[in-house]
């Protein structure tokens, strides 16, 4: 009774630290921003990585960690599938993106950071930090990478903390913060060890246990002594840095308003019963956005929303920019599609009264572009010929960027080259082995159709990393969204020589400020990474205009159309981070494997101690059997010779007592070996 209370309580403890530590964490991110806490928050989740003696307590603590902190941070996820499912559905496709959280990453992290702290306990405090640096780094490798949620990212306003980046990365950003937490726990644990060992008068060795301590205050001095040394030179070189004038086009559309039905000027709604309406009221706050426009009854959403981005563009044009910026997907219609159809009947004005809704946004877009007289950044769809003659499809669709000069031509494009995993791209779409074998053509095909019915687009991956030319005399790129929260991806633009860069998304469909901000901040890393001036161009937010010390320039208020002027810097040096990419991870990674090495060095000694010992005591007793053989013999013949003497003289000689003491030694000797081997 008093194992299963003693279980249970250990239970509720390893419950009530990863709860605690998940909420913590969560004071970190938005909406609350108070970053401080990160440094602290995860002191009783390292509690139990150095402490948990079974699997259970890990595979438990990880669940619970990840659907708190995950949960709260992520629910806005499900609004993308509620918009067309229903909640059950889209909450279940939260909870898998959880699940898949706690069985790939953190489950697995705590295991081998417990495991090697556990064989290493002087260094703990530094194995947990790679640990889950490592980890932190698979979350954002693969058709399933999404670095929502990475502990670096909660300290995008402790500018002179993060400055940093520009070496190691959002990634080492993460490693200091866990490093924080990691020796917190280490001296928590050591004082508790302490005070017990007083209760059972044993000693505990004092000796060099405070350089752990030391050595991270060292570090963290250093990182704040670069920060605020770096912020001040940065923004200074930024003061002498050639400039060139940009326009953030900022819609505000709602884009699960269905793009060729007509305008009414209401907001998106269900209006579902039960449950379901009410997960949508929770979830889909479509009443954010603001309509001006007066609905005709037979104007389409599509060409009300050209026409509101084109009199922002002319608008924003009077302040002549070099470059006109417009969010992801905003227009819906290929504009290099109709544009190579009907350039001519753009040019001469003929589609001005044209009745097929796709040819005459275009028109509009086009007119505006040519009457701005500047270059212009375009998020479209791109449709290209597709040249496999057996393709189902005889088109292929990207999500993209047109680069258009002030004649309203396409001078280059950018095709996007990391698509949301299912949102954008299916599981093993490009995989021809799979659709096309038993069983698991049947299982995909299965997996396809939720997809389908969920909303999800299939689009094209791009191929090409895209740095434009502009005529002023800069280089540029465009990143789409998603892409913005790879680092070790966006630094191959700059690598390639992006003086600037422009990310374009589309988040409004989430109807969630914390999502509009969570993805602002990462672009916040982006340029300390690179040293690059950064426009952030959202749909509904977040708009704005970063330095290349990661300072927040200015931005524009969410949910409402209006356009903003970023006078942006323009840098082609080289950082650390640009050229040599996530290298403090792979150092973290060796450090692990070296230490897994020198564990199974260990282990292989440890099992050749035991083998040799073991042998040696089979040779010794092997050894001592043929003595007792020996001794055995002797005394036998010894015996032998004493009677032939009995028989041949019945007086007693001085020898006869000679031959009794040697017999009886050798008898105690045997008796004495025998007790020796009980």
């Amino acid at each position: 009774m008093k194992v299963t209370n003693k279980s249970n309580s250990y239970t509720y403890g390893i419950i009530i630290l990863s709860i605690s530590a998940a909420m913590l964490l969560t004071l970190a991110f938005p909406p609350l921003n108070f970053f401080p806490v990160a440094f602290i928050a995860l002191f009783p989740l390292n509690i139990i990585i150095y402490k948990a003696d079974k699997i259970r307590y890990y595979v438990l603590s990880s669940f619970l960690f990840v659907i708190v902190f995950f949960g709260y941070l992520l629910v806005w996820v499900a609004a993308f599938m509620l918009k067309e499912t229903e909640a059950a559905v889209s909450f279940l496709a939260l909870f898998t993106i959880l699940f898949l959280l706690t069985l790939l990453f953190y489950f697995p992290a705590m295991i081998v950071s417990g495991y090697l702290s556990k064989a290493f306990p002087n260094i703990r405090f530094l194995i947990v930090p790679a640990v889950f640096t490592v980890m932190e780094y698979m979350r954002n490798v693969g058709y399933l990478g999404f670095p929502w949620g990475i502990i670096g990212y909660s300290q995008w306003n402790f500018i002179p903390f993060i400055q940093i980046a520009d070496t190691i990365g959002v990634l080492g950003i993460s490693f200091l913060i866990y490093l924080s937490n990691a020796v917190i726990t280490h001296y928590l644990i050591l004082y508790v060890e302490k005070s017990e060992s007083v209760k059972n008068n044993k000693k505990i060795s004092n000796k060099k246990i405070f350089i752990p301590a030391i050595a991270t205050a060292a570090v963290f001095f250093i990182v704040l002594i670069y920060g605020f040394i770096k912020v001040n030179y940065v923004e200074a070189k930024r003061v002498s840095m050639p400039k060139t004038k940009m326009a953030l086009i900022q819609k505000s559309f709602d884009p699960n308003i269905p793009w060729n039905s007509i305008y009414t000027g209401e907001p998106y709604k269900r209006n579902s019963p039960g449950i379901q309406g009410l997960a949508e009221r929770f979830l889909l706050k479509s009443e954010k956005f603001q309509s001006e426009e007066k609905p005709d009854g037979y104007t389409q959403n599509s060409t009300i929303s050209v026409k509101r981005i084109c009199k922002l563009a002319t608008d924003a044009a009077l302040s002549k920019p070099s470059l006109i910026v417009y969010p992801e997907s905003v227009t819906m219609d290929s504009y290099n599609y109709y544009l190579s159809r009907y350039e001519e009947m753009f040019r001469y004005g003929m589609a001005s009264n044209s009745t097929y809704p796709a040819i005459y946004n275009t028109y509009l877009l086009y007119s505006t572009i040519r009457d701005t007289q500047t270059h212009h950044l375009l998020g479209t769809t791109i449709i290209e010929e597709n040249t496999n003659k057996n393709a189902y499809n005889p088109y292929k669709y990207y999500n993209g960027i047109a680069f258009i000069n002030e004649q309203g031509n396409i001078v280059d494009d950018y095709k996007k080259i990391k698509l949301v995993p299912g949102g954008e791209a299916y599981p093993f779409q490009n995989n021809k082995f799979l659709l096309n074998t038993f069983p698991f053509k049947n299982i995909i095909a299965l997996i396809y159709e939720q997809f389908d019915k969920a909303g999800a687009s299939r689009w094209e991956i791009g191929d090409k990393i895209s740095v434009f030319e502009h005529p002023n005399g800069y280089r540029f790129s465009g990143i789409i969204c998603y892409e913005s929260a790879f680092g070790d991806f966006v630094r191959q633009f700059a690598y390639y020589g992006a003086e600037t860069i422009a990310v374009i998304t589309e988040d409004a469909w989430s109807y969630s400020d914390n999502s509009l901000l969570q993805h602002f901040y990462m672009s916040v890393f982006r340029a300390i990474e690179n040293r690059r001036d950064i426009v952030h161009n959202g749909n509904s937010g977040v708009t704005g205009h970063i330095s290349s010390s990661g300072k927040v320039i200015s931005t524009l208020p969410f949910w409402k159309p209006d356009y903003m002027i970023a006078n942006v810097a323009l840098n082609d040096n080289i950082t650390i981070y640009t050229r040599f990419g996530e290298w403090f991870v792979v150092l973290c990674f060796i450090g692990i494997i070296a230490l897994f090495i020198i564990k199974l060095s260990n282990v292989i000694k440890n099992i050749y101690k035991k083998i040799k010992d073991k042998i040696y005591n089979q040779i010794k007793k092997t050894k001592l059997k043929n003595n007792k053989k020996d001794i055995k013999y002797t005394i036998d013949n010894e015996k032998h010779i004493y009677d032939i003497n009995k028989k041949e003289e019945n007086t007693q000689s001085i020898f006869d007592q000679s031959t009794s003491e040697i017999y009886n030694t050798l008898n105690e000797i045997i008796e004495e070996d025998e007790k020796n081997n009980k």
